[in-house]
């Protein structure tokens, strides 16, 4: 009997340690760990809760990264294995890229930049598992559009262009508004004869970069401006391709004033939309960093400035108030000589003319 007891109880003993090691080895659930558990004891199956760029965004960077937000740690090897996250576009072409996961984000990176213009498609398939072995219940897919990519729509020399004055700086109107940071002396070059660089200064303002050589251009030799693809709109999609133009120099620098051609309204007019902008039109293009909301002013009634948004296009200057016009006022524009053309020339004089606004807005 004595030796029965022992053997018993010896059983019960393993049997029991049995079950222990059993019941720690099943937590894992294939993952070696326990499922997270969610309301009323249930097993929180791993879903994506946000993603970069949301779904349908549009206007999205050419360099952007995909990334996909997780509500609970996953299962690194799962997420990064080769066709669990995956991007395509346009249609159904593979993006190459490569998948990071790091606390609860995956993220695809691009090798190269996105195309332009593109509808783009992120895919996360079930293949993704929780620490615990759980997969998603279906793929997650978003889709998202990256924007146009901008461009040059003119230049203040024509490509081929000859006999420009020794004196000129050189210009470029872009599509669209630039950031601001990537337009610069490494973005914007100028070079001639052939590969020399010329030393200069970049600046850019409304959607116009200028390159202002440091000193008078060679006589009669030609030189090429360069935007190269650096350069990038303000949500950061660069120009498609390095934008390339040449024009020859003349025997002598341009030491004639610019003026200013016509305005709208003329000096004098009366019965004005309030509603409506001032322009200035001059005789020949000017250097766009010089037609700013300094050099081209607004008064009304009276000395009292009128707020508003300077813009230039071509060789047209136009004042945009940013709100209505007082009825029936006499209002002064403004062009003062710190406007320049493209050869550094300034007005000989400021130029001024007034008009009369009417009762109304123009809402025809």
């Amino acid at each position: 009997m004595k030796n029965f007891a022992s053997t018993s109880k010896l059983s019960v003993w393993l049997i029991f340690s049995m079950l222990i090691a059993a019941l720690a080895g099943c937590g894992g659930g294939g993952g070696g760990q326990d499922p997270i558990l969610g309301a009323g004891g249930a097993v929180l199956t791993p879903s994506i809760t946000a993603t970069t760029p949301v779904n349908a965004a549009v206007s999205v960077a050419t360099s952007s990264t995909v990334t996909a937000t997780f509500n609970q740690a996953m299962a690194p090897a799962t997420v990064t294995a080769a066709g669990v996250f995956t991007l395509t576009g346009p249609g159904a072409t593979a993006v190459a890229g490569t998948v990071t996961y790091t606390g609860v984000v995956a993220t695809f990176t691009p090798t190269a930049a996105l195309a332009a213009d593109t509808v783009f498609t992120a895919t996360v398939t079930t293949g993704a598992k929780s620490l615990a072995g759980v997969a998603l219940v279906s793929n997650t897919v978003w889709t998202f559009t990256t924007g146009p990519a901008p461009t040059v729509s003119s230049t203040g020399a024509a490509n081929g262009a000859t006999g420009l004055p020794t004196n000129r700086v050189s210009s470029a109107v872009f599509s669209e508004a630039m950031n601001a940071t990537t337009i610069n002396g490494t973005t914007y070059t100028l070079t001639g004869p052939g590969t020399t660089p010329v030393a200069g200064t970049v600046s850019y303002s409304g959607v116009t970069a200028t390159f202002t050589p440091t000193a008078l251009l060679a006589p009669n030799t030609l030189f090429t401006a360069t935007i190269t693809t650096g350069a990038k709109d303000l949500a950061g999609n660069p120009l498609a391709a390095n934008y390339v133009w040449s024009w020859t120099t003349g025997a002598l620098p341009d030491t004639t004033a610019p003026t200013v051609s016509s305005t709208g309204p003329v000096n004098g007019a009366v019965g004005q939309p309030n509603n409506r902008a001032a322009t200035a039109i001059f005789s020949e293009v000017m250097n766009a960093a010089t037609i700013t909301g300094t050099t081209y002013t607004l008064t009304g009634p009276g000395a009292t400035p009128v707020a508003g948004v300077v813009t230039y296009s071509g060789v047209t200057a136009t004042f945009t108030p940013n709100a209505l016009l007082t009825a029936n006022t006499l209002y002064t524009s403004t062009v003062t000589t710190g406007a320049k053309d493209l050869a550094g020339n300034p007005l000989a004089a400021n130029y001024v003319w007034t008009w009369t606004t009417g009762a109304a807005a123009d809402i025809v």
